[in-house]
């Protein structure tokens, strides 16, 4: 492990967390969570309380593989606990929420048509971040520590996100559950959290987010047919049986069978291919653009 730029790394501006409060790294996962992971493990930012990351059922498998393999064995050498909860533990809905007209993910539709280009002219709001991570994490937290004590005593939830995406993805909270950005705070850059990874010898980690998310990008959906196929073929079928009931959702924008979508790479626009660089803000409802998914 060469970790000479992390241990001297001294950042612009420190990141006072609050002891009296219980600090929470909520993990998505991906370069930013894991960059943060190095440099409490470099002593760079204190030691949350605890750990915790979302297993939706539905991730790309490699991400734990890589969590298991890299990550896990920092966090007990340093002493942190690190909790990777299953959804099915706390979440209320699994694809169908309160509306069961519509599942929770936002897949692309093409109920209002199709535009020029063929593509399919709608998205569904997504609530899938919010069902599966936020609510999954805030009742397992309830649970192991006390409703009621943590309403007293108040919980900081530390999220991966890097300075590029403060204006676009930072939220200020209060009250009982508030978010806190460790590298935003510090004005780290997403290179700085990618060298911080590289510096401590890990491979980069793979795109985290679900097989099926239809915020995947062309390159993302490449980069798993191509890289973990089994997950793919989930994805394949995952799309034949959502339209068993809603027979107008697709998992991407070209509205045609996953295993024939014309998928075409960006000529390496994100290399990295981390997923918070893929994220759709347009006008299609709450999606992982909210930053849920990273929470």
């Amino acid at each position: 492990m060469n970790n000479g730029f992390t241990k001297k790394f001294i950042p612009v501006r420190e990141f006072k967390h609050n002891p009296d409060r219980l600090n929470v790294l909520s993990s998505g996962g991906g370069t930013q969570s894991n960059a943060i992971i190095c440099l409490i493990h470099a002593g760079v930012l204190p030691k949350p309380d605890i750990i915790v990351m979302s297993d939706t059922e539905r991730e790309a498998s490699n991400v734990f593989t890589y969590q298991r393999e890299h990550i896990a064995p920092l966090c007990e050498e340093m002493g942190v606990e690190y909790h990777i909860v299953q959804k099915s533990r706390y979440a209320t809905y699994d694809l169908v929420g309160p509306n069961k007209e519509a599942p929770l993910p936002g897949y692309f539709t093409e109920y209002t048509g199709r535009d020029k280009n063929g593509n399919c002219s709608g998205r569904q709001p997504a609530f899938c971040s919010d069902k599966w991570k936020v609510d999954v994490i805030h009742r397992f937290l309830n649970e192991r520590y006390g409703e009621l004590n943590l309403r007293r005593r108040g919980v900081d939830m530390w999220l991966g996100i890097s300075i590029e995406e403060a204006a676009r993805r930072m939220k200020i909270t209060t009250g009982k559950w508030q978010k806190r950005y460790p590298l935003i705070e510090m004005l780290m850059t997403k290179q700085m959290a990618i060298q911080c990874v590289e510096d401590y010898g890990l491979p980069t980690p793979p795109p985290s987010l679900c097989w099926m998310c239809p915020n995947r990008d062309d390159d993302l959906w490449l980069y798993m047919k191509n890289h973990v196929p089994e997950d793919f073929q989930k994805a394949c079928d995952h799309e034949k049986e959502i339209q068993e009931m809603w027979p107008h959702l697709w998992l991407t924008k070209y509205g045609v069978p996953l295993a024939e979508a014309p998928l075409k790479p960006s000529g390496g626009k994100n290399t990295q291919m981390d997923m918070i660089q893929f994220m759709d803000t347009g006008g299609s409802g709450r999606m992982c653009a909210n930053g849920n998914c990273f929470t």
